[in-house]
């Protein structure tokens, strides 16, 4: 199953995306562009959280989500820009991130309070120095994820709380 299938099997119910990063480190700023570029869509809460997302669980809890997509750079040993959804127990085994908080806990809290389905959509970056800009890479794989995940939060003819996959296939998004 390709990643937009398993987002629109997976994007049902209440949903809120939360981007996680820290957009003064380069790639690191995936996370919240992606949730940038999602908010006022329709339907969906979206809760830029840069390098606290802990601090926003009480927020997170209050939208009583049936899903929490969280979204992240995460280095994946892959190539720049590429995208991988991962559950609590995968994101735990990853190096260290740069948030307060280990990313796996904070999951784990979430599903905890909430009762949702949460997951993280990791992005491959190149770069996460300080003060350093996005790459191409990752920039070009934002703009895809964002209009994926827009476009499924958006299905024609679904309730917002009641959405179903749309079977529809985007490019650039495997």
């Amino acid at each position: 199953m390709s990643l937009r299938e398993e987002l629109a099997r997976r994007l049902s119910g209440r949903v809120v995306v939360v981007g996680v990063g820290n957009p003064l480190r380069g790639d690191d700023a995936a996370g919240c562009l992606v949730a940038r570029r999602l908010q006022g869509t329709p339907g969906v809460r979206v809760v830029e959280a840069e390098e606290v997302p802990e601090s926003f669980v009480g927020d997170i809890a209050a939208a009583r989500p049936d899903v929490v997509a969280l979204v992240d750079a995460v280095d994946l040993g892959a190539e720049p820009g590429a995208v991988a959804m991962l559950e609590r127990e995968q994101v735990a085994t990853y190096a260290p991130t740069t948030h307060r908080m280990p990313l796996s806990l904070v999951m784990e809290v979430v599903q905890r309070r909430t009762g949702a389905d949460v997951f993280l959509i990791a992005v491959q970056p190149l770069t996460l120095a300080f003060g350093a800009k996005v790459s191409p890479e990752v920039s070009a794989t934002v703009e895809v994820l964002a209009a994926v995940l827009s476009e499924l939060l958006r299905a024609p003819g679904v309730r917002p709380g009641d959405r179903h996959a749309t079977g529809a296939v985007t490019e650039g998004l495997p």
